[in-house]
């Protein structure tokens, strides 16, 4: 259903709410300190995440060209 350049960024978004949900819940929850720190470092997941959609576009674009980068004869 997908083409196949954005399955990746696809995949990242899905991993961001996922990570969104499970580390709002610790946080909100917060039965111990290492529930919260694991809410913590669920959040710095995310971001992480985010940021590897925000480089995933811009490094794949479709009008660009492909292979190699001298012109044919």
């Amino acid at each position: 259903c997908f083409h196949y350049l954005f399955q990746d960024i696809f995949n990242s978004v899905v991993a961001a709410l996922f990570l969104l949900v499970v580390g709002l819940f610790a946080i909100i929850i917060k039965t111990n300190k290492g529930t919260l720190a694991g809410g913590v470092l669920g959040l710095i997941l995310l971001v992480l995440c985010l940021v590897d959609v925000v480089l995933l576009c811009k490094k794949i674009s479709l009008d660009k060209a492909r292979g190699r980068s001298a012109p044919a004869k």
